[in-house]
C-alpha cells in the first residue's frame, strides 16, 4: 500500500471495483488509532493550512522552507524532498489587479439573465498557492469569453488528509465544506475547479464520506464547462493557430472522468485548434509520493517508463505539451527542466493572438480606406 499511487485505476479497471487509496486510507486511520504517527503525515495532511499560511508571506516562506539547511532538514528528519515553491506575487495581490470580478454578494444580487453569464471559480491549495498565474489566465480565458467570474474564497478540500488516513480531520472538514457548496449551488451559477485531484474528490471520497451515492452539488471540471459552451468558442474561433498541442492527461482525472480528455479535444476543436492526445500512464509524482524521499527512485522510473518519451528537447516543441494536473508539470519541470502549460494557458494565448492579429488587420484595412 505504500507504493500506491492513489491514481484509481484499480477502482476503475477492476471488475470489482477495488478501491486501493481508499482501503489503505481506512487502514492508515486504524493503525495509527494504536501505533504512533509520524510526523510527516501531519505535515503532509495539513498542507493546505500551511500554504495558505505561507502564501500570505510568501517570499518569507520560500527562505524559510527553499534555504539548504531547511531543504536538508525536511530530507533527513520528515523525508520530504523537492518541496514546491509559493507563487510571488500571491494570488490574493494579483486578483486585485483584475477588473470586473466579483464577490459572492455581488453574485448574488445579479438579475437571473446575468448569472447565465457568471461563474464561480473554486479555489484549491495547488494552483493558488504554487502557481497564482494559471488562476489569473483561467480567470482571463473566462473574461474574454465574455464571461463574469466569482472567485471563491480558499477552503481546505482535504485531500491530503485522505491520502494520510487522518478520517478523523477529513469527515468534519467534508461535512462542512458540503454544506458551504450547497450555499454556493443555491445562487444557481456553475461551479469550475481547476485542479482535477481536487476537484475529483468532491465526486469521489466525498460522497464515501458523507454515504452518499454522490455529492448534491455538481463541481466541473474545466472541460466539462468549457464543452457546453460552444457557441462561445466558435465565435472566438481562431483564424491562425499559433501550434497543434499534445495533450499528456491526470492519471486520476482520465480514470474518474472518462470523457474528459476527449472533452479537451472538443473543445480545442470548436475554437479551430489542433490537440493530439498522447497515451501516457502516470508522471509519477502522484500528488505527495514523489515528494517522499523513499520513492524518489520510483518516481523518477515510473516518468522515464512513460512520459519522458513525450518530452521534446526544443523550446518551440515544449510550447506544443500540456498538462491538465499539477503535480504533472511539476514532474515534467522537476525531470525535463520546462513546466507544460494547461491547455487554459494556451486557449488564452491562442485567443489573445488571435484578437490582437484581428485588431490589427482590422486598424490596417480602416487605415487604406481612409
Amino acid at each position: 500500500m505504500s507504493g500506491c499511487l492513489a491514481c484509481k485505476a484499480c477502482a476503475s479497471q477492476c471488475p470489482v471495483h477495488v478501491d486501493v487509496p481508499e482501503f489503505r486510507s481506512k487502514f492508515l486511520h486504524e493503525y495509527y488509532g494504536r501505533y504512533l504517527r509520524p510526523l510527516r503525515d501531519y505535515l503532509v495532511g495539513t498542507t493546505e493550512w500551511s500554504g495558505q499560511i505561507l502564501s500570505k508571506i510568501p517570499r518569507l516562506g520560500n527562505a524559510l522552507l527553499g534555504n539548504s539547511l531547511s531543504v536538508k532538514a525536511l530530507k533527513q528528519l520528515v523525508g520530504l524532498i523537492d518541496a514546491p515553491a509559493l507563487s510571488t506575487p500571491n494570488l490574493a495581490n494579483q486578483l486585485t489587479k483584475v477588473e470586473g470580478l466579483l464577490n459572492i454578494e455581488e453574485l448574488r444580487q445579479l438579475p437571473s439573465a446575468q448569472k447565465q453569464s457568471a461563474v464561480i471559480l473554486l479555489q484549491d491549495a495547488f494552483t493558488s498557492f504554487y502557481e497564482a498565474p494559471l488562476v489569473i489566465h483561467f480567470v482571463k480565458l473566462l473574461q474574454k469569453l465574455g464571461f463574469r467570474v466569482c472567485v471563491a474564497p480558499f477552503r481546505p478540500n482535504g485531500k491530503p488528509l485522505h491520502i494520510k488516513g487522518l478520517l478523523n480531520w477529513f469527515d468534519p472538514l467534508v461535512r462542512k465544506n458540503s454544506e458551504w457548496l450547497q450555499t454556493l449551488a443555491t445562487l444557481d451559477v456553475p461551479i469550475v475547479g481547476i485542479e482535477p485531484s481536487m476537484v475529483l474528490t468532491y465526486r469521489d471520497e466525498y460522497p464515501k464520506s458523507l454515504g452518499l451515492k454522490q455529492l448534491p452539488v455538481e463541481i466541473m471540471l474545466p472541460q466539462e464547462w468549457l464543452i457546453q459552451q460552444t457557441d462561445r468558442l466558435r465565435s472566438n474561433r481562431i483564424l491562425e493557430p499559433l501550434r497543434s498541442y499534445r495533450l499528456l492527461g491526470h492519471c486520476s482525472e482520465k480514470t474518474l472522468a472518462l470523457q474528459s480528455q476527449q472533452q479537451w479535444q472538443n473543445v480545442f476543436k470548436s475554437l479551430g485548434l489542433d490537440l493530439k492526445l498522447e497515451a501516457t500512464g502516470c508522471c509519477g509524482m502522484a500528488g505527495t509520493y514523489g515528494h517522499e524521499k523513499e520513492h524518489y527512485d520510483e518516481s523518477r522510473g515510473i516518468f522515464k517508463m512513460s512520459w519522458q518519451h513525450h518530452m521534446p528537447n526544443e523550446l518551440t516543441q515544449q510550447a506544443t505539451i500540456l498538462a491538465t494536473g499539477y503535480s504533472c508539470r511539476s514532474q515534467v519541470k522537476r525531470f525535463s527542466g520546462f513546466r507544460p502549460m494547461h491547455p487554459l494557458q494556451a486557449l488564452l494565448q491562442e485567443i489573445t493572438e488571435n484578437n490582437s492579429a484581428t485588431n490589427t488587420k482590422l486598424t490596417k484595412t480602416v487605415l487604406g480606406n481612409a
